[in-house]
């Protein structure tokens, strides 16, 4: 049987050193187990480290958003599976490929974490429910387009639990100096508008 191709997007916003190893640690964690490994620099300091290990090193000069960061890496992937990966997860066990399932978007177990549905740090998406059910929103910048996303896509949605990853919970969020502030009220607004409208759900 042959595999899909599976293309891994990591978003970085590398402000620190902390960030920068942060993100190192989970890129190398997941390169061996992907054919393609994008990571995308949302404004932050060049890395040649990550450019070293990555297969593609995109830079962003301007702020683009955690969102059109994401969605800029997604749209660039070869894969047939794109997988989006926060910075601050590492895979613990199992076979990434395994997350490949078609017409379903798919999330590991997050062994540290709770998740039910779509899990935030990870989660993959087929080629052709990409081009149906769409990108990331970008009008929120940093914080709930994820639970856009998993809105959008809860009838497609499976766990795939022979998947384990550790995640580092808000350590880029909190290392970047956004936890709190003004961009995730911003967009938590946004996002209450989908739910009165009844676009989103709480």
């Amino acid at each position: 049987m042959i595999r899909p191709k599976l293309s891994l997007v990591i978003p970085t916003y590398t402000i620190t050193k902390e960030l920068e190893e942060i993100a190192i640690r989970s890129v190398s964690s997941y390169v061996d187990h992907v054919d393609e490994l994008i990571v995308c620099e949302d404004g932050g300091m060049l890395s040649y480290n990550l450019l070293q290990i990555a297969d593609s090193y995109i830079y962003n000069k301007d702020n683009l958003g955690f969102s059109g960061n994401v969605n800029r890496g997604w749209r660039y992937a070869k894969g047939e599976y794109v997988a989006i990966v926060n910075s601050d997860t590492q895979l613990e066990s199992g076979e990434l490929y395994d997350l490949c399932v078609p017409g379903k978007v798919t999330s590991p177990h997050i062994t540290n974490q709770h998740i039910e549905r779509l899990a935030g740090p990870f989660w993959v998406a087929p080629r052709e429910v990409t081009k149906e059910r769409g990108y990331l929103l970008e009008d929120m910048r940093t914080y709930s387009s994820d639970s856009d996303y998993d809105h959008r896509i809860k009838d497609i949605f499976e766990k795939v639990p022979s998947v384990k990853i550790f995640h580092l919970q808000a350590q880029t969020v909190t290392a970047a100096g956004v936890e709190g502030g003004e961009e995730q009220e911003r967009d938590r607004q946004i996002y209450q508008k989908l739910i009165e409208k009844g676009e989103a759900s709480a």
